[in-house]
């Protein structure tokens, strides 16, 4: 399995990406991707001006699958992944 997070929106606007190999991931990462997966979040925005919003890909042998995810359902233990590349 391979995941990529990428994060937009936000004050400046500029788009951040992080991706990871299942080997890479912590168990806890592995948990609440696997939970998002399992159970995907409403993609309404959340409210308010310069907002997060995500999307994550996740490759495997069954395939490709992309999720939308506002910035309040996101687990913090992801959301740290996305960098912002010089």
């Amino acid at each position: 399995m391979r995941i990529k997070i990428e994060r937009r929106g936000g004050l400046a606007g500029r788009p951040a990406v992080g991706e990871r190999a299942e080997s890479e991931l912590t168990a806890a990462e592995h948990q609440a991707v696997k939970q998002l997966l399992q159970s995907p979040p409403p993609s309404n925005p959340s409210p308010g001006a310069d907002r997060f919003h995500y999307k994550i890909t996740v490759e495997d042998e069954t395939g490709t699958r992309e999720l939308e995810v506002p910035e309040h359902a996101m687990p913090e233990i992801l959301a740290g992944i996305p960098k912002i590349r010089l």
